[in-house]
């Protein structure tokens, strides 16, 4: 067990400490890996809300908050100034036995300090933020939608009493790198076990309190979320029926095909050119058949290092050839010509084949921008056509299985291109304006790897 005491005693707080003394009004996020650091932090962040009378609510783990205690005891603070902490056992005050439920936590909180706020009194808050295991798709737009609604809640609780603090604290082991930056967003500080900094990505709104109706926003679309997954799934099942024997009888058909063309050589040309468009047919089927394939595949398979702008580089040179007689110039910027990621390289380069196609597709002269941009842990790939946009009709059926707007359309290149993007822990957002154009925003993890040299 760790203890504290000289630092209490000789009043020589923690530098992160005095980060936070020197704040009236503060939203801090702690993002630690030292245990024994941490009880520390809490324990120095403790004491100063017990010197100044502060009303201290502090949500830990039961074992924690009594290290904390012994610390604070052999400091020389007594039983009867550290009743006065308010605590509530993490488990409890997230409800960990369900998955992360944002609308409860936001109504704990809200219940506790309400009564406090009218008082005027200082409020201090400790929380350690923890969750059951459960989908990460889920966690991170719950936990980002909890600490949006706190800072919300908090700036309301400023108004009143012009003097707050308040520590969410996680463990950095237990973070991805999405989550993090959602809470470096929702925070106005950033603490770690060494340094106590204002949070370089803090965005703050002037937005009036909506946290429930935020929470019920995002369970639609959570609901949406879900609904789309299944009928990912649903369909990938239906793919993997269809593509098998859609090959089985392509195989027999080509055999037979085959044969007819050796066996008889006193064809005419009409019927030459019958034999000729039933294989082209065939070939085309054939590629439907591969776009089930794709779509029912589970894992990712042959996954290396790429330079994404290198990538990027050739499907625009491939797709240049196949413009025909329109009139339409690719240009593609990077901010960074050695970013990479980790993945699939045919599978990558399929969905830009598709966005770029559809974008192709989409105009018969204008412009294509594919823009490379650098996003902190993640690459970005924006694919923007200036063509007349996509009614609002045709969007809802956007991305649903077997729905499109083409005559000759099977529906499936976007599902495809979704589906490839979540395989490799990204995703794909559309967004369109009438008159003005269609954007693709590819978003993909960065390699940790690196490029070889």
């Amino acid at each position: 067990m760790v203890h504290i005491t000289h630092f209490l005693n000789e009043g020589k707080n923690l530098e992160l400490t005095k980060g936070i003394e020197s704040l009236q009004v503060g939203h801090v996020v702690y993002t630690y890996t030292d245990s024994n650091k941490y009880i520390e932090h809490a324990t120095s962040y403790i004491a100063e809300g017990l010197d100044k009378n502060h009303v201290i609510l502090y949500v830990d783990q039961p074992t924690t908050f009594a290290s904390v205690k012994e610390n604070l005891r052999n400091s020389g603070y007594s039983e009867e100034q550290m009743d006065n902490i308010y605590f509530v056992d993490t488990d409890l005050a997230y409800e960990t036995h369900e998955d992360f439920n944002a609308e409860a936590v936001l109504k704990n909180l809200h219940d506790f300090f309400e009564p406090h706020v009218k008082e005027g009194n200082v409020l201090r808050g400790w929380g350690l933020v923890t969750w059951r295991p459960q989908n990460i798709k889920t966690l991170v737009p719950s936990v980002a939608l909890h600490e949006q609604n706190f800072d919300e809640l908090f700036s309301r609780v400023a108004n009143i009493t012009r003097n707050y603090i308040n520590v969410c604290a996680y463990d950095s082991v237990s973070l991805s790198s999405s989550l993090l930056i959602e809470l470096l967003q929702t925070h106005e500080y950033h603490m770690t076990d060494t340094h106590f900094l204002p949070s370089h990505l803090y965005k703050k709104e002037s937005l009036r309190f909506t946290g429930i109706s935020k929470q019920r926003q995002f369970e639609n679309e959570l609901r949406n979320h879900d609904t789309r997954r299944d009928k990912l799934h649903i369909t990938g099942k239906l793919a993997t029926i269809i593509a098998h024997e859609l090959r089985t009888s392509l195989t027999v058909m080509q055999g037979r095909l085959q044969l007819l063309d050796l066996t008889d050589g006193n064809r005419s040309e009409a019927g030459q050119l019958q034999l000729d468009g039933i294989k082209i047919e065939l070939q085309e089927i054939e590629q439907i058949a591969s776009k089930f394939v794709s779509l029912a595949e589970t894992h990712v398979v042959n996954q290396k290092v790429i330079n994404i702008t290198e990538l990027i580089e050739g499907v625009k040179v491939r797709m240049e050839s196949d413009m025909d007689m329109k009139t339409i110039e690719i240009h593609v910027q990077s901010e960074n010509d050695q970013m990479s990621i980790f993945g699939d390289e045919l599978k990558i380069r399929q969905v830009f084949i598709n966005l770029i196609k559809n974008a192709i597709e989409a105009m018969e002269t204008g412009t294509i921008i594919i823009d490379v941009k650098d996003d902190v842990d993640r690459v970005t790939i924006d694919v923007a056509d200036n063509g007349p946009g996509i009614p609002t009709d045709i969007l809802r059926q956007i991305g649903e299985p077997f729905m499109s707007s083409k005559v000759d359309g099977t529906g499936l290149g976007l599902l495809i291109c979704e589906k490839i993007s979540r395989d490799h822990n990204g995703n794909l957002v559309l967004q369109t304006e009438i008159g003005k154009g269609t954007t693709c925003t590819v978003s993909l993890p960065k390699s940790s790897l690196g490029l070889s040299r």
